[in-house]
């Protein structure tokens, strides 16, 4: 029966899920510069925006390719305010023993209607209140999922078990996703290839450095075995005389390449932070510590605010002034249009003539000022000025670094997948 194949095989995927959010530890040091760099309650509070740090897009595929999954991915009740303990696993096995014996026809159904299935364990886990059976049901239905090639339902009902519950969600989405692309049976693609790349990004964001190593290392995999699978689809189609396949290996290779000097080059920014950090805390004076620790917060974490006290103690007399400048207008309860008009064009005009300023912390100046044009473009009384500040709020946003967002066209399955039945059912 198909009870007897999926059950016994849950108890490697509870593991897989049960890790706490300890287990892999910040790598950037403890927060021992509260007293200099004096963050508010709010700033404490809010996500660091980075190149990586970004919510989970969409399917990286064409709309005529894209696979909504609209049934299970609907938004889920309220989260507890408290996550709640991963049950022990004898309370996940008695809890799976009642599901096997209420649920026996729907498991058993599941390889002709996994949609079905899937969707019965989702809703089923939103309404019950006991933690192990919540538990068990999702850990069901994402393994159906996975079973059902549908690998986006199997992340997205992954990530409402990590809302739930205390556990480490980024270590369970990257071994959720090193067991898919090493299946056997499981043809790699682009869109497995964005999800390991998702979750090197994801990992980069955090400071984790050794998971985003190992998430980028397995999209270089990926990538070298989508370039075997298109040489062997591509010798095929030669034989049968029809059109050669869509190739995209060599720009995934590219992109793996990228990223994993990313990754390297980020954990050698945050071992310089750290260590300017605690330079700091001996030697509060030492301008350049405090810059190293300023370009960092601004630049690569995007945490102006915090980033910005630094600076203005930093040894670059350029981002030191402007700093200053900017952090004088942020106490000030009412700061004129203009003032913070001219705060935008130095920072513009430094990120465009700075000597030895790194090309990524030259954008980063100009995004920052972008902001404060759009701020301030709808309350400026001079039209060149508001035409300046809405035409530079646009060209900041325009000359970004291109990010690997843009994901070439996957070939189709030639097997039928759950992810195509929604697609079609979504036409």
């Amino acid at each position: 029966m198909v009870v007897n194949k999926v059950l016994p095989r849950l108890g490697c995927w509870l593991l897989v899920g049960a890790l706490p959010a300890t287990c892999v530890a910040l790598q950037t040091g403890p927060p021992t510069l509260e007293n200099l760099l004096n963050p508010t309650t709010e700033d404490l509070d809010k996500e660091p925006t980075t190149p990586f740090d970004k919510p989970a897009k969409p399917d990286a595929r064409p709309e005529e390719n894209r696979s909504d999954e609209k049934q299970l991915q609907r938004a889920p009740p309220d989260p507890p305010a408290k996550r709640l303990a991963v049950p022990d696993q004898s309370a996940v096995d008695e809890a799976l023993e009642l599901i096997n014996q209420a649920y026996e026809e729907t498991i058993a159904s599941a390889a002709k209607n996994p949609e079905a299935a899937i969707r019965t364990f989702r809703d089923t886990a939103d309404k019950t209140t006991d933690p192990a059976r919540k538990f068990a049901l999702l850990v069901l239905a994402e393994r159906l999922a996975l079973e059902a090639r549908a690998t986006s339902s199997a992340l997205d009902i992954l990530a409402r078990r990590a809302t739930l519950f205390d556990m480490d969600a980024l270590v369970a989405r990257h071994m959720l996703l090193s067991r898919v692309a090493r299946a056997d049976d499981i043809r790699p693609d682009a869109l497995l290839f964005e999800h390991v790349i998702e979750t090197a990004r994801r990992a980069v964001a955090a400071d984790r450095f050794d998971l985003a190593d190992a998430a980028a290392d397995l999209s270089e995999s990926l990538a070298k075995a989508i370039e075997k699978d298109e040489k062997i689809r591509a010798a095929e189609s030669r034989r049968k005389r029809e059109p050669p396949p869509t190739l995209v290996a060599a720009k995934l290779q590219t992109e793996a390449t990228s990223l994993q000097r990313a990754v390297r080059e980020r954990r050698r920014q945050a071992f310089e932070y750290t260590t300017a950090r605690e330079k700091l805390v001996a030697f509060p004076d030492d301008a350049e510590a405090a810059e190293i620790v300023g370009r960092y917060l601004c630049f690569v974490k995007r945490d102006w605010p915090a980033g910005l006290a630094m600076l203005a103690r930093g040894q670059n007399e350029g981002l030191r002034n402007i700093a200053t400048r900017e952090v004088a207008l942020s106490k000030e309860p009412q700061v004129a249009a203009t003032d913070r008009l001219k705060l935008a064009n130095e920072w513009w005009k430094l990120s465009e003539t700075a000597d030895g300023l790194p090309a990524e912390q030259a954008e980063a100046l100009k995004t920052h000022a972008s902001g404060i044009y759009r701020d301030i473009a709808g309350k400026l009384a001079d039209p060149i000025d508001a035409a300046l500040a809405r035409k530079r709020s646009k060209t900041a946003a325009d000359e970004l670094p291109p990010t690997a967002d843009a994901m070439p066209e996957p070939e189709k399955p030639a097997l039928p997948t759950l992810d195509s039945v929604f697609q079609n059912e979504g036409r």
